[in-house]
C-alpha cells in the first residue's frame, strides 16, 4: 500500500508529510523524553532492589559482628577464669612443696636423730666404763680403743635396722681412725664425747653444702 499517490495534491501531501513528521517526532520524543526517564525507573528500581540486599546484607554483618563480640567475651572471661584457677593450681603446688620439704626435713631430722640416738648409746657405754674404771681404780687396765672393739663386735645390728646400721658404721670408722693412737687415761671422754659430736658436726656440713 503506498502512503503517496499520483492524485494527491499539495494540501494532501502536506497533511501526510505532516503526519509523518509526527510520527516521526513522537518516535523521537519517546526515546528522548519518555524512553529515558522509564529506564531511569527501572536502574532506580534495581539500585533500590540492590540497596535492599545491602542492607540486609548489613543487618546480617552486624547480628554476626555481635555474635562475635559476645563469643570474644565469653572467651575473655572463659581465659580469666583460667588464669584465676592456674594462679590457684600454682599457689597450691606451692603449697605442697613447702609442706613436702617439711616433710622431708621431718624425716631427715628423724633419720638423723635415730643415727645420733645410737652414737650417744656407744658414747656413753664408753663414758660409764671409763668412769667405772677410775672408781674401781682400774684406770691402768682401761684401754678405750679395746672396749670400742668390744662393742663393735657384740654389738652388730640387725640388716633391717637402717639408722643402727649407719651408726655402726660410723662408730666402726671412728675407731679405725683412732686405731694406731695412743688414747690415753685423760683423753678417754673426749674420744668418747667426740664420737656423738663429731657426727653431729658432719651432718651439719653436709646440711650446709646442701642448702638446708
Amino acid at each position: 500500500m503506498k502512503f503517496f499517490k499520483k492524485d494527491d495534491g499539495v494540501v494532501e501531501i502536506l497533511a501526510k508529510l505532516t503526519t509523518i513528521a509526527g510520527v516521526l517526532f513522537g518516535a523521537w520524543a519517546y526515546y528522548h523524553t519518555i524512553h529515558p526517564v522509564f529506564e531511569k525507573e527501572m536502574e532506580l528500581q534495581n539500585l533500590r532492589g540492590e540497596a535492599q540486599g545491602l542492607t540486609t546484607e548489613i543487618g546480617e554483618l552486624n547480628t554476626s559482628l555481635v555474635t562475635l563480640q559476645q563469643e570474644k567475651m565469653s572467651l575473655l572471661n572463659s581465659v580469666a577464669l583460667f588464669q584465676g584457677q592456674l594462679e590457684e593450681i600454682r599457689a597450691e603446688i606451692g603449697n605442697k612443696e613447702i609442706q613436702l620439704h617439711e616433710v622431708t626435713a621431718n624425716f631427715e631430722n628423724a633419720a638423723d636423730a635415730a643415727v645420733l640416738n645410737k652414737l650417744q648409746y656407744y658414747s656413753n657405754k664408753l663414758h660409764s666404763a671409763h668412769l667405772l674404771a677410775a672408781a674401781t681404780g682400774n684406770e691402768d687396765s682401761f684401754n678405750v680403743l679395746s672396749l670400742s672393739q668390744e662393742l663393735l663386735a657384740t654389738h652388730v645390728p640387725d640388716e633391717e635396722d637402717k639408722y643402727a646400721q649407719i651408726a655402726y658404721e660410723y662408730f666402726g670408722k671412728y675407731v679405725d681412725e683412732h686405731s694406731r693412737e695412743e688414747i690415753k687415761w685423760d683423753e678417754a671422754t673426749e674420744f668418747a664425747v667426740s664420737l656423738f659430736f663429731d657426727y653431729k658436726i658432719d651432718l651439719l656440713r653436709r646440711r650446709l653444702a646442701d642448702g638446708q
